[in-house]
């Protein structure tokens, strides 16, 4: 399951968000103090029936009552996850047609479909208004009610019937609502006291955690699964050594063995240990256990060291299965998930309520307003763990885009402003100011790196430097970073987009110019052989401006980045000794 969006209306701060959509794997709601971001994370306590909290507004009269809280979600289940809670009743209602028919059990159980549901006050869950029987296609024709029974050996369903009932019964939004109980969790920004619980028969977490003690005993049955769990706790808090269960009497007590003896006297009580302790363990315990869970934390800087945080936050990027939701004011929690969708609450006075601005994060300007609420800068969220500076500005954008898949790492590619200051007599003063400049900016200092251009340096100067940065510099293996965009199919797309198709752009009129024209754009300090050693920059500019008879030119950010996004979609390879570069750059 997924949670697609959340709507809130009139529930505290919030008097209508309208459909917020989440991503699949990691949200971060930012935001200053009271801006709202609790309020919307309690939105999605699904334990219980909901209490209503209506939104107060100015704009309303002095007494007049406040609409209804309702709480809508739009969820993506598939259909065995939808199968497998059936499984646990006797029989199942379902609204079908006479033409579906008993069809229509295989259109709910064997492929994924999008619900809507619905908490008001005092119910759980319920349908809205208008049921979601439109992915059917029948909300126009007659509805019958299907009732099937279950085979729990067969793991299928048995005899069905099929009746004229109005309304037709519908389980299915129970086992909807059923999966999104049983699979979401949130953690609070307060000290948890669930180290000791009595022995019960649960089958699962309890949304609050509060049975966490049972659920690790029950885990030690699965060597591997425990293993992984305390190889991840002690990942994240380095000072615990091994997590203990121990049976006491009725009850079952989680213990924090923090001293490599073991010695069963210096175990301390998880209920004595210190804040944020508890919190990581439940949260892992369910990243570890779950095949697909919705995990939402609240303000995860609040109760762990930023240290803590950074490590914890880097584990949970690697369970893809699960989706989190944060809510943060620190600016090392955005640079750890690297969210795929970053959302601004900011509370509006004027018109009495939080409103939300919903980003994907790849805007730079939504990302640097988020960032002022929080009092960060762009250097310090994404130079976090590794500092990459850069020739220029071209670099900063492409670089990127090359990174490996398994990096984990949130990393920064800075511009530097007069990259050839550092190739002075004396480059080692440069080179300390900036990682000083980074280091400072950061809880912990990062790893700084500087790749830089071949052109216009001297051997003994390329020496030099690589002797001054102490192993932190590289070399790209070509002059500069635009010879690597010298790919005939790639300009040929490029061009014909901007300037229309011609013969002069079409790929062999280009491998033809390029040959033709790359001996007069030479680079100092690099013999000029073929297109890769030559001053590539220069000869895409006069291209540019001869190839479209000056109606385009060059730009060396936004074209380089077009080019670098096409070669990662059409021709890897092409790119493999920059990706080795960048590989290189990232080595500790």
């Amino acid at each position: 399951m997924k949670i697609v969006a959340v709507r809130i209306q009139s529930f505290k701060s919030f008097d209508d968000s309208g459909w917020v959509e989440l991503s699949e794997h990691f949200t971060v709601l930012v935001g200053q103090n009271n801006a709202g971001k609790s309020a919307f994370l309690q939105a999605f306590n699904t334990t219980g029936p909901f209490i209503a909290n209506s939104h107060s507004s100015a704009l309303l009269p002095e007494g007049a009552a406040s609409p209804e809280s309702v709480i809508s979600f739009r969820l993506k289940i598939d259909g065995q996850e939808l199968l497998e809670r059936a499984l646990h009743g006797t029989s199942i209602k379902v609204p079908t047609t006479q033409e579906l028919g008993v069809d229509v059990l295989t259109k709910h159980f064997t492929s994924s479909h999008l619900h809507v549901l619905e908490m008001r006050h005092g119910s759980t869950f319920k349908m809205p208004a208008a049921p979601a029987y439109g992915f059917f296609d029948i909300e126009q024709k007659p509805l019958l009610t299907l009732q099937a029974s279950i085979d729990r050996n067969t793991r299928n369903f048995g005899q069905v019937h099929v009746f004229h009932q109005s309304p037709p019964e519908d389980h299915i939004p129970n086992l909807v609502a059923n999966v999104l109980t049983r699979t979401t969790f949130l953690f609070n920004a307060e000290r948890y006291s669930i180290g000791r619980c009595a022995m019960d028969s649960s089958d699962r977490l309890a949304p609050d955690a509060r049975n966490l003690p049972y659920m690790l005993l029950k885990l030690n049955k699965s060597h591997n699964r425990m293993e992984q769990f305390q190889q991840l706790v002690s990942e994240v808090l380095p000072s615990i050594k091994r997590i203990l269960i121990s049976a006491m009497g009725q009850d079952v007590e989680i213990s924090v063995q923090s001293h490599t003896s073991m010695r069963e006297d210096l175990a301390i009580p998880l209920n004595e240990c210190g804040t944020g302790v508890a919190q990581v363990l439940a949260i892992l315990y369910v990243a570890v256990t779950y095949p697909a869970a919705q995990i939402i934390i609240d303000e995860p800087n609040s109760f762990l060291h930023p240290a803590a945080t950074r490590r914890l936050l880097n584990v949970l990027r690697r369970f893809d299965q699960h989706q989190f939701l944060l809510s943060t004011h620190a600016g090392e929690v955005i640079a750890a998930t690297r969210p795929e969708n970053l959302i601004l609450l900011q509370w509006d006075e004027e018109q009495s309520q939080t409103v939300i601005t919903s980003n994907s994060g790849e805007d730079i300007d939504h990302v640097r307003t988020s960032l002022s609420e929080i009092g960060a800068s762009l250097a310090d969220i994404f130079g976090y763990d590794v500092v990459v500076f850069v020739e220029g500005p071209t670099e900063k954008a492409c670089f990127p885009l090359l990174l490996p898949p398994e990096n984990r790492t949130a990393i920064n590619f800075v511009a530097m402003r007069e990259a050839s200051g550092l190739t002075s007599t004396k480059p080692q003063a440069l080179f300390d100011i900036y990682a000083k400049g980074v280091a400072s900016s950061a809880l912990l200092p990062p790893v700084t790196r500087f790749s830089f251009d071949r052109e216009g340096r001297s051997e003994p100067q390329r020496a030099d430097i690589l002797r001054a940065s102490r192993g932190a510099a590289r070399f790209l293996p070509r002059p500069m970073f635009e010879n690597y965009l010298l790919h005939p199919a790639a300009l040929s797309v490029l061009l014909q987009r901007l300037d229309g198709p011609t013969d002069k752009t079409a790929p062999d009129a280009i491998i033809r110019w390029i040959q033709g024209n790359c001996a007069k754009y030479t680079v100092k300090e690099v013999p000029n052989t073929s297109p890769a050693t030559c001053d590539a920059a220069k000869l895409l500019s006069a291209m540019f401006d001869e190839l479209t008879e000056n109606r385009f030119e060059y730009r060396k950010v936004e074209h380089g980045e077009d080019l670098t996004r096409w070669l990662l979609d059409n021709d890897p390879s092409y790119l493999g000794e920059l990706v080795a570069h960048i590989k290189a750059l990232l080595e500790r």
